[in-house]
């Protein structure tokens, strides 16, 4: 098969990782797979001039021309193509196109059908990145749609009347993401790690502050985060942690390694489509302390691969985090249990799942 993803850009992040995952996947099986992403980022404010989003827009545009197009930060094997601006003129004939965000459905909602069956991959609920009356909007348009998460296709259904496939679970890949010792004993000191992430939903603030009650009872603690350079209000946080050590945006190897080194890894997000770290983090021996959000109840366990608490309750977090470093064999057990129950989440099973879907819509439609 033919087979397009249009992305809104190729910068590091979840939802563009997990694509470019399937794109090579399909790939390795003879698939013809290839990415689509603009050189001008998409516009929210198309009815008015909107000088914000106008320099937004510039900044977006100089930067990818720095960047040229290649995608330094994954072994991206497929076929790449950059437009100036989203629309069908330079994309690819095929037989199946997927939009891979809310913006890019109404690009592929507009695309001819020599373009391919039209498919929406729903990663998150996008009202936090757009209008929300066109976010919603998008979820209602006759692409054939796919969840990533129990949560999120009975959320599209229920709220939209709309029929959804899945859900699509991520997989993690064990030759990227692996332990690097034995058994699963305790570092010296022990390490707690954290994604930092900007956005506000990703609830860094809540642990941070679990963070801080988690070192007055055990001092000799150290915190490890990684991701985005830090907001000013929250270094502040970050600057009172002792010994707090910091890695900005790692990929790769580096990443595999950070995740390795730690004993107890944690999610604090409010909202969360799927959620690939705590899988990552698993798969090198981490034990989990995850808020109940995205697809974490369909890859755990809950009180025995993870400990999964409520969003916004720092108390509880820290309390969670406390329980394992109060019982040493507690934290050894839910790291082991979690790093063999996530084995069965694996790519090869996400992608034999997401061909079946294509190949199913595509011989209802065309016959």
């Amino acid at each position: 098969m033919r087979i397009t993803f249009v992305l809104p850009s190729k910068d590091i992040s979840g939802g563009v990782k997990t694509t470019f995952e399937l794109a090579n996947r399909l790939q390795a099986r003879g698939h013809e797979a290839c990415v689509v992403y603009p050189l001008i980022p998409d516009s929210y404010s198309a009815t008015r001039l909107d000088f914000k989003d106008l320099d937004r827009r510039a900044r977006g545009l100089l930067l990818n021309l720095k960047k040229g197009n290649r995608v330094e930060w994954f072994d991206l094997q497929t076929k790449l193509v950059r437009v100036l601006r989203m629309g069908e003129a330079k994309i690819p004939g095929g037989d199946a196109i997927i939009a891979t965000w809310w913006a890019d459905a109404y690009h592929v909602d507009r695309c001819s059908p020599q373009k391919g069956v039209k498919f929406h991959i729903i990663r998150s609920y996008e009202t936090w990145g757009g209008p929300e009356e066109l976010v919603n909007k998008a979820y209602t348009l006759p692409l054939h749609k796919i969840a990533v998460s129990s949560w999120l296709k009975d959320l599209i259904e229920s709220k939209f009347q709309v029929p959804v496939h899945g859900p699509l679970m991520n997989g993690v890949d064990m030759n990227k993401f692996y332990r690097e010792k034995e058994g699963f004993e305790a570092h010296s000191p022990r390490r707690i790690g954290l994604l930092y992430r900007i956005a506000p939903l990703k609830g860094m603030r809540d642990a941070l502050q679990a963070f801080a009650a988690v070192q007055e009872e055990y001092p000799d603690v150290q915190f490890v985060l990684f991701g985005e350079p830090p907001l000013p209000e929250d270094l502040k946080i970050m600057q009172r942690l002792r010994g707090l050590e910091f890695h900005k945006l790692p990929c790769g190897d580096s990443l595999r390694r950070i995740y390795s080194s730690l004993d107890i890894f944690v999610l604090p997000s409010h909202l969360e489509g799927f959620s690939n770290p705590p899988m990552e983090a698993m798969a090198c021996g981490a034990a989990c302390v995850t808020t109940d959000v995205g697809a974490v109840p369909d890859y755990n366990l809950a009180g025995e691969t993870a400990l999964v608490v409520k969003p916004g309750q720092p108390g509880e977090m820290a309390a969670a985090i406390l329980t394992l470093l109060a019982d040493e064999g507690k934290r050894r057990n839910v790291a082991q249990v979690g790093y063999e129950y996530i084995k069965g989440f694996s790519w090869d099973n996400c992608v034999d799942r997401l061909e079946k879907t294509i190949r199913d819509v595509i011989s209802a439609t065309c016959g």
